[in-house]
């Protein structure tokens, strides 16, 4: 399968950015402007082509582990007297398992500690004490970048905000920023640059100023990107931190099931891991609330079906990724989200969609509610059948091959297919 993993990057930023907003009150389009200064001071130091392409990417990915760490330090709290991390062990946490993430991707060049290093200070007073010279040159660069952005408002264009950000890496040359990236920031960074930053143009500053390819992806190397971007949306939540992956998977047996051909199946598991990458967009108040909704509660968590659409809508060559992954809330009868598509507007692939979602759903834990059994999940989806919201044959499929699958003991793709 082709892939442009910059562009899907891109595309994830805006729920990536709205997650780090909620955690750490950056503001949007945080993690392009660190792409952006990436790939400027990147080519004043001399990175390749290649580098650059992976600079950028790795600027998109510096918090991937932050929903991650966000559980995890749930978890330390409930056996820490309510206690949270401090500042430091947050650093080591979250940049050791945003380390561990990236591995799943295969990037063009060695970026091996990227992530790990990405706070350290050239005097060796980050979190792991390394100093710039044991210290990737593109980890300095994407710390400047993410320094930079966290200091000052790059949206402001005045001359004051331009000195003053020149001033502040020139400051903090030799602590912060080894000499040689605050070098090649303050020589090449020039006050028209501030222009990058805005809203209007940064998309367009990212695509022209490096090369981009789209590269052949096997079928595991697809799995590996669907497995990082699951985990980020999934772990959101404790609640849903399995759900992307799992109606991934069961999106992935139904299309074997249903004969697609083996690139149309992993584009399915693909964008059965997407399909919820709109729900980073939603506060965790909501998606964390342990009782029924409210009305007005509902209506916000219902817009994370359209987010998704809006985030992956722009991706050359993945309309068919893009549907898929944002109709799985439409229901046959038209009474369902974001469009109001009925039965004769959704294909088989957006009316199984939505199934594996709903009965990946009804069979997880929810703050409301035990997982409940293939039984009666298949019991609740058959009356949605008499409802006019699922496709009944569809249904009766999935009631097939799922009734042999144990959520305690998952057997194979094989395993399930070979019992039905």
């Amino acid at each position: 399968m082709k892939i442009n993993l910059n562009e899907v990057l891109y595309a994830a930023s805006l729920g990536l950015d709205a997650a780090e907003y909620e955690f750490l009150g950056v503001t949007p389009g945080h993690s392009k402007r660190i792409a952006a200064l990436s790939i400027i001071v990147g080519k004043a130091v001399g990175l390749s082509d290649n580098e650059l392409i992976d600079i950028a990417a790795y600027s998109i990915l510096h918090d991937n582990a932050l929903t991650e760490f966000n559980q995890e330090e749930i978890e330390y709290k409930k056996y820490n007297g309510g206690r949270a991390y401090s500042q430091t062990d947050f650093m080591i946490r979250h940049c050791t398992i945003g380390e561990i993430n990236t591995k799943l991707l295969p990037f063009r060049t060695n970026n091996r500690d990227v992530i790990l290093l990405h706070h350290e200070n050239a005097d060796g007073s980050g979190p792991f004490h390394r100093t710039s010279q044991r210290t990737p040159i593109k980890a300095q660069i994407i710390h400047l970048g993410d320094m930079i952005d966290t200091h000052f408002n790059l949206l402001d264009q005045s001359a004051e905000n331009y000195e003053a950000i020149l001033e502040y890496v020139r400051k903090n040359t030799g602590t912060l920023f080894s000499l040689e990236v605050s070098n090649a920031f303050c020589t090449t960074f020039k006050k028209k640059h501030l222009k990058v930053f805005g809203f209007d143009n940064l998309d367009g500053f990212l695509r022209s100023s490096i090369k981009h390819h789209e590269d052949e992806y096997t079928p595991q190397e697809v799995h590996n990107l669907a497995t990082l971007l699951a985990r980020i949306i999934d772990f959101k939540s404790h609640y849903t931190c399995k759900h992307s992956l799992g109606v991934a998977t069961k999106a992935e047996i139904m299309a074997i099931h249903y004969n697609f051909p083996q690139e149309k199946t992993i584009r399915y598991y693909l964008s059965g891991a997407l399909h919820d990458i709109g729900k980073l967009m939603i506060q965790n108040s909501i998606l964390k609330k342990p009782a029924k909704l409210t009305d007005e509660e509902y209506l916000v968590m219902k817009n994370h079906a359209f987010y998704t659409h809006e985030i992956l809508k722009n991706l050359k060559g993945m309309r068919d990724i893009t549907d898929w992954a944002s109709h799985h809330h439409e229901k046959m009868n038209g009474q369902g989200y974001p469009f109001g598509l009925s039965a004769k507007s959704l294909t088989l692939e957006d009316r199984l969609m939505t199934c594996v979602d709903i009965y990946q759903a009804l069979t997880e834990e929810r703050p409301y509610k035990k997982g409940f059994t293939h039984q009666k999940t298949i019991e609740i989806m058959q009356e949605m059948v008499v409802n006019g919201e699922l496709d009944g044959e569809i249904v009766e499929e999935v009631n097939a091959v799922f009734r042999f699958y144990h959520l305690s003991d998952q057997p194979s793709v094989t395993e399930i297919l070979r019992a039905t």
